[in-house]
């Protein structure tokens, strides 16, 4: 009898002494996640940098009284075209197929015409001459063509992406991924991709060599919707996290602006669950590290942003916010 109660005195003491040492790492173990993997941005990843959620510079952003300030300084590179130059464009069917028509004329002349595959069709002018495209709406493909200021056709291809901006001598087009396409013969010159399961990618904005986009996605692992920034120059890669959703997105606007100190995202999230979600934050320019956020209220959505040295300003659906980005010492 004493024998049997011996052996429970000597288990009960294992097992606080178990509970105890378990107890210890709990405490003990409160190390950050690891950093997610490389991506898929460039075919040599050498030299890629995760900042997620990484707050940095000790500064923070202050409200303060807004000032005129003009929004339409972005551009797509896009440029007008010659007044002596018109295009039109008419759909139709044939069969099975969805066709859009060109025309395009040299000062009232009928010098060349092009039908490409899609529903609706638009154009604008580059440097190198005028680009026609037709697309579906609601998808991210597209037919193109390039013509000369003769108007003698380059090119015609068609592309999984869209038409977004023009930036020295590529059209970039995008769709899960971003396309650098050459106008001189159509052909994909780069490519840059996401790390993440079925991006959308938000907004684009180039500085120099630096590539600046935003995606927004749903996490399976997280059960959330997230929204990134990337950076990506030559081989090195960073990317660093704007703000998450609870549910599936259901509406994402990520608006970007940039100059050689800083960069700022204007954000608007909104779930199956009602859920949503408006602010700006900022970023270091270098290194993609979050200085500060501010959100808005329920409803005030971002239209625009403009960065102007250490000042943001975001149009909004209810005015103008500016924010000073002020160190803290």
């Amino acid at each position: 009898m004493e024998c049997h109660e011996e052996r429970q005195k000597i288990l009960a003491g294992f097992l606080i002494f178990v509970f105890a040492v378990s107890l210890f790492i709990i405490q003990k173990d409160d190390s950050s996640p690891p950093n997610e993997g490389e991506g898929l941005h460039l075919q040599n990843k050498s030299s890629i940098s995760i900042s997620v959620n990484e707050t940095g510079d000790n500064k923070t952003l202050v409200p303060i009284a807004t000032d005129e300030v003009n929004f339409e300084g972005e551009t797509t590179g896009f440029i007008q075209c010659l007044p002596v130059i018109q295009v039109k464009s008419q759909y139709y069917q044939s069969g099975l197929e969805h066709l859009v028509n060109f025309t395009l004329f040299l000062n009232g002349t009928l010098k060349a015409n092009v039908t490409l595959e899609g529903v609706e069709g638009n154009y604008f002018c580059v440097p190198e001459g005028v680009v026609v495209y037709s697309y579906y709406p609601g998808e991210r493909r597209s037919s193109v063509a390039l013509f000369d200021y003769n108007l003698t056709l380059i090119w015609k291809e068609k592309y999984r992406a869209f038409p977004e901006m023009y930036h020295n001598g590529s059209i970039i087009l995008v769709d899960s991924c971003i396309y650098f396409v050459n106008t001189s013969d159509g052909n994909v010159s780069r490519k840059i991709c996401p790390d993440v399961r079925e991006p959308y990618i938000s907004h684009i904005r180039i500085l120099g060599e630096t590539v600046y986009y935003t995606v927004g996605y749903y996490d399976i692992d997280l059960w959330k919707t997230r929204a990134l920034i990337y950076l990506v120059r030559a081989e090195e890669v960073k990317k660093s996290e704007i703000a998450t959703i609870e549910g599936h997105p259901l509406g994402v606007r990520l608006l970007i602006d940039a100059n050689d100190e800083y960069v700022a995202v204007a954000y608007y999230l909104r779930d199956e669950l009602r859920n949503e979600k408006n602010g700006v934050c900022v970023f270091t320019a270098e290194r993609l590290r979050k200085i500060a956020c501010k959100e808005f209220e329920n409803g005030e959505r971002p239209v625009n942003i403009k960065l102007e040295e250490n000042i943001v300003y975001v149009q909004t659906t209810k005015g103008v916010k500016a924010y000073m980005i002020l160190s803290l010492g």
